[in-house]
């Protein structure tokens, strides 16, 4: 941003909320894996109904989304099949930390704000005649000779 011309004073002003935290939950693994197996046993389904739903060729994966010690938990498109299975949200198969305070700042990438970089300037001053030189400077409110500045 910096180098600009002719800053667009609202879309500063976007960028700037833009770089604001956020805090965000995170997901407690152990405490997700005793949920699922608790709603799976809940539900009254064998672990070898769920490797024939996902035609996995072992029971080995579910094993392990289900144990704490494990730390492996379903790819997404796994747990919403899980979550119409059991007819619960995700949001029941899924426990959040409540401790984490912290916040991390997002760091969105913005377009760059209106305006002529300097380093285009600086091609304009080497490559452009003179008339075309003052007809972009009028255009973008600056004059690129030096003694009009």
């Amino acid at each position: 941003m910096l180098g600009r011309r002719n800053l667009d004073i609202p879309r500063l002003l976007v960028y700037f909320y833009y770089m604001t935290s956020f805090s965000f939950p995170v997901i407690d693994v152990e405490k997700t894996s005793l949920k699922l197996k608790k709603i799976r046993e809940k539900n009254n389904i064998k672990i070898s109904a769920i490797q024939k739903l996902f035609n996995f060729d072992h029971p080995q994966a579910i094993y392990e989304w289900e144990n704490p010690d494990s730390k492996t938990l379903p790819r997404l498109d796994n747990l919403v099949v899980l979550a119409r299975l059991y007819d619960v949200p995700i949001d029941e198969l899924v426990a959040l930390k409540t401790a984490r305070t912290e916040n991390l700042p997002i760091k969105e990438q913005l377009p760059p704000p209106y305006g002529i970089a300097d380093a285009d300037i600086e091609f304009i001053k080497r490559n452009a005649s003179e008339n075309v030189q003052r007809a972009l400077g009028q255009h973008f409110g600056f004059s690129i000779f030096p003694c009009q500045e």
